[in-house]
């Protein structure tokens, strides 16, 4: 708000460097100008400071972040279409050549509270990731129904691990590196910029109880036709199911992949039927974990933060459950079923997040990105980092 006028200021104007703007065009916010001093148009000593640069990279422009209170214009509803299921392919973490168009995701079975999460714990090794964006593509170019799709396509392809940073950024500070390309057919590529798995063996602990609530959370269907000893090897338990999808939000098409994590109940479950083909009438179901909550600021914490993870996650693909298995310690101790659809109902009335708010600035970054991406020789990295006021765009050679 402009306090002088009475009159809000533009927060969400694209804004480069070097460029003459009006007030309500740049803003008044002296941390921007900091942003920028720190790597003006031309300059290429982003790499000592910054371990995800690439050789020549310079800083091309960025995009305001909007603060809590300077969110208002951001709460109104946006169009968003529902995701439509386009094709789905198997692979096993670790193994690049696994890739297998079609496959269905394991079931999901009811786990029994009291287990310990850290079972085999001490024996697990994470195999590397090794996952690209071209699984997506690939299958999308192999399945019949889709192989002229990308020729045609002018939106965003990416895995959905993109989009969820991009939604959370009004309300999350958790930094992000996105490379962003323009192809020779005119859609945009978006590709994770991996980060090295934490060492600490706090963190790998965390990651790894999540690993086993959706192992003792599923079962494989029985037209896999698994034998005992297979669906219990070291291989099986990295084999991930993924889905492609097409899904809008606001003017911005994507087709995103995703894993989904297993299938529960159709949704006529009148008719006591479990899910058996992957034939587009499967409900889809989320597995996450939290703490157990024992007070007042653990509820708030998982309102607060939790929540909107487990929303955006879902709701982007499509997937209308989430099981969270609630654990104390190590153990399991209770199993939570949420609708995707009416989380953010629950966090406007306790967590204090809007999901509004992150579909309409997602929808401000997409255009961002669309806008500046335009050089198909060039790679783009979308930053977001501390100070936490900006969206960053870095240009440098492909």
């Amino acid at each position: 708000m402009d306090r002088r006028r009475g009159r809000p200021s533009s927060d969400l104007e694209v804004n480069s460097s070097g460029s003459k703007r009006s007030r309500t065009e740049t803003g008044t916010s002296r941390t921007n100008t900091a942003v920028l001093r720190r790597g003006v148009r031309g300059s290429t000593d982003s790499s000592s400071r910054d371990p995800y640069s690439r050789p020549g990279e310079i800083l091309l422009t960025h995009l305001k972040v909007p603060r809590r209170y300077e969110q208002r214009h951001l709460e109104h509803n946006i169009k968003v279409s529902r995701p439509k299921y386009l094709a789905s392919f198997t692979r096993i973490k670790g193994d690049s050549k696994s890739w297998k168009l079609g496959g269905m995701p394991p079931v999901y079975k009811d786990p029994k509270t009291g287990t310990s999460l850290l079972d085999e714990y001490q024996d697990y090794k994470e195999p590397e990731d090794d996952s690209t964006l071209d699984f997506v593509t690939n299958t999308l170019r192999q399945n019949s129904t889709t192989k002229s799709l990308l020729s045609t396509f002018r939106g965003f392809v990416s895995f959905r691990n993109n989009l969820n940073k991009i939604l959370a950024t009004p309300y999350l500070r958790n930094e992000y590196h996105i490379h962003a390309t323009k192809t020779e057919e005119g859609w945009i590529r978006l590709d994770v910029v991996k980060t090295p798995d934490p060492l600490d063996d706090r963190s790998r602990r965390f990651m790894y109880m999540g690993r086993r609530f959706e192992e003792i959370c599923t079962k494989h269907p029985p037209d896999t036709q698994q034998n005992d000893d297979e669906a219990g090897s070291s291989m099986e338990k990295h084999r991930e199911h993924c889905v492609v999808v097409r899904a809008k939000i606001g003017d911005h098409e994507m087709l995103l992949g995703a894993e989904i994590d297993c299938i529960g109940p159709r949704r006529r479950e009148e008719e006591g039927e479990e899910a058996t083909r992957d034939d587009g009438e499967n409900v889809w179901i989320e597995l996450k974990t939290s703490v157990y909550q024992e007070s007042e600021r653990q509820r708030i914490s998982f309102q607060k933060y939790k929540l909107l993870k487990f929303w955006i996650q879902s709701y982007l693909v499509g997937v209308p459950l989430i099981k969270c298995g609630f654990r104390k310690d190590h153990i399991l101790k209770e199993v939570e079923t949420f609708e995707t659809l009416k989380i953010p109902r629950m966090a406007r009335d306790k967590g204090g997040w809007n999901g509004n708010v992150c579909l309409n600035f997602a929808s401000e970054i997409l255009k961002f990105i669309r806008k500046n991406v335009k050089d198909p020789s060039k790679v783009y990295r979308i930053s977001y980092s501390a100070p936490w006021d900006s969206i960053r765009m870095y240009v440098s050679p492909r």
